[in-house]
């Protein structure tokens, strides 16, 4: 029984600690900075990575001395690590579904009679329009592709569309009267817009219309679905084009509601297959956009930063004027608000109680050491914070690889400032790439020299990223101590810039991987320290 409380005291009761302290904490920042204070932090990262990576903290400050206590035979694997990993899962699930339950369950929702209300008033999360317009003429379209996977096996393409929201029919007034015999309700399509029972049509002067067309229920019904059983009436007004039309009226665009379609493909097709997949995916999207009835939701929400916002950001820097600095985007909801959180609340407190029990049977089946528990310090803090520094310390005292340590953080700065950015985390957008000195042939032959350079610490994605390090570490070690510290900044700098400019001709699906290059590199460069050339 002793034994049993020394376990709890010693081992579990931390691992509480620093379960609860890390999510409370966490938590907490989360809804100061980002909900609340709204910094321009992408969505996966606050939800996803930055909790993964930064739970390894009070994980190795706290628990790793902790774990010294049991008597854990590793000759058949690395069971210290092992207990570490499972003691990180058990903080991380909770803490991840937490971040993702926190904006839903604090936002609130507030009922606008019309949308042009949300002017000057405190902004909240969700939002319910009594009346409201959704133009479908005069939208904001941003195409882009990513890719992903470990070695960028995998092509995505994307469309984001941004309609805006009026409170009605810019344009005209009074009501729209159309005498339809025998009882019948044909669909009244207004530039390309289909009306409903929620949207009020108004009265179009006949200088204002272009053609006037009729459909059979058949027609109507194969083109716009069951609202077309009555037939259709089509209307095409005498409207300005969309630049013009939306520079004008971005002053009295309340907020816009994004659209987002997508669709994946084997980033190892040929160009002519991508080019079609590309074309054959922008029709289907556009039949889909068409079809589609905007007005059928229950209550809007203001999204965050994500890569869905920035990619209707964009369409919308791409084709608005006079565009406010914070524009207002949101996404349709179709269900109850009351059902916006969804299970999320009860899997927080599943996958806490299971990492707890899976980590209060871990620590009851090993032995005590009694010898580590004498030892044990009573300022563990700062003998964990000491013996952390004196680990480092072994990096700074390995002079014969600091060239390869100072490319490797500078990469790894960057790509940080990049994430912050809010330019994305697991894959970057092509575009971005570009724009932040990636290589590109066509513009280096334009006199753009310095990408050949800038292209060495600029990265696809996290995986491009991991995957890129872990090849340069090991290449590094074994040349470094032979070439010297400048003829290994000449021979890496040559292998990144390789590695670079494939993996950008990927991204802006011009070419392939070509990693057989960079290991004929190395060999070629090793063979020149053995021969010293």
């Amino acid at each position: 029984m002793e034994n049993f409380k020394t376990r709890i005291k010693l081992i579990y009761v931390p691992f509480l600690a620093v379960a609860v302290g890390f999510i409370a904490s966490y938590s907490l920042l989360n809804y100061i900075l980002v909900i609340r204070l709204e910094m321009p932090l992408n969505e996966d990262v606050v939800n996803f990575w930055l909790p993964a990576a930064l739970s390894w903290i009070p994980i190795l400050i706290w628990l790793r001395p902790r774990i010294k206590l049991l008597i854990l035979r590793d000759k058949k694997g690395n069971l210290p690590g092992l207990y570490l990993c499972i003691a990180w899962l058990a903080v991380v699930a909770p803490t991840i579904l937490t971040q993702i339950d926190l904006p839903k369950a604090v936002g609130q929702l507030t009922v606008l009679n019309k949308i042009s209300e949300i002017e000057g008033r405190p902004l909240t999360r969700y939002y319910e329009l009594k009346k409201y317009f959704i133009d479908k003429r005069h939208v904001a379209v941003y195409k882009r592709s990513e890719v992903s996977g470990k070695n960028s096996e995998y092509l995505t393409f994307y469309i984001d569309v941004a309609c805006p929201i009026f409170d009605s029919i810019p344009g005209t007034d009074g009501t729209l009267t159309l005498k339809i015999p025998g009882g019948k309700r044909p669909l009244i399509v207004i530039d390309g817009v289909p009306g409903d029972s929620s949207l009020k049509l108004t009265t179009i002067k006949p200088s204002d219309i272009a053609s006037f067309a009729v459909l059979k229920p058949a027609a109507a019904t194969a083109i716009y679905g069951d609202r077309g059983k009555d037939g259709a009436i089509i209307i095409r007004t005498k409207s300005p084009g969309i630049r013009a039309y939306a520079s004008d009226s971005a002053k009295v665009v309340a907020g816009w509601l994004g659209i987002e379609f997508s669709h994946g493909l084997s980033n190892n097709a040929s160009d002519d297959e991508k080019e079609k997949e590309f074309r054959d995916f922008g029709a289907q999207a556009d039949t889909e956009f068409m079809r589609k009835n905007l007005h059928d939701f229950i209550y809007l929400d203001r999204i965050a930063m994500s890569n869905r916002k920035k990619g209707y950001l964009k369409a919308l820097n791409t084709t608005v004027t006079n565009l406010p600095a914070k524009p207002i985007i949101f996404e349709a909801v179709n269900e109850p608000f009351e059902a916006r959180n969804g299970d999320t609340p009860g899997w927080i407190f599943k996958a806490f109680g299971i990492g707890g029990l899976v980590w209060l049977i871990m620590i009851l089946i090993p032995k005590l050491n009694t010898a580590e528990i004498d030892k044990l310090p009573e300022n563990a803090l700062a003998a964990n914070i000491s013996s952390a520094t004196k680990s480092l310390s072994v990096f700074n005292s390995a002079s014969r690889f600091q060239v390869t340590a100072i490319i490797i953080g500078l990469n790894l700065l960057v790509f940080l400032v990049m994430v912050f950015a809010g330019l994305g985390f697991i894959s970057f957008d092509g575009r971005d790439l570009l724009n932040w000195g990636a290589d590109f042939r066509p513009l280096v032959a334009e006199g753009q020299w310095w990408r050949l350079i800038t292209c060495v610490f600029v990265h696809g994605g996290l995986m491009h990223l991991l995957m890129n390090m872990y090849g340069l570490f090991f290449a590094a070690i074994f040349l470094e101590p032979v070439f010297g510290k400048i003829k290994i900044c000449h021979s890496l700098f040559g292998v990144r810039s390789i590695i670079q400019r494939d993996q950008y001709m990927v991204a802006s699906r011009h070419g392939k991987c070509r990693g057989i290059r960079c290991y004929i590199w190395l060999i070629w460069c090793f063979n020149r320290a053995v021969n010293n050339e």
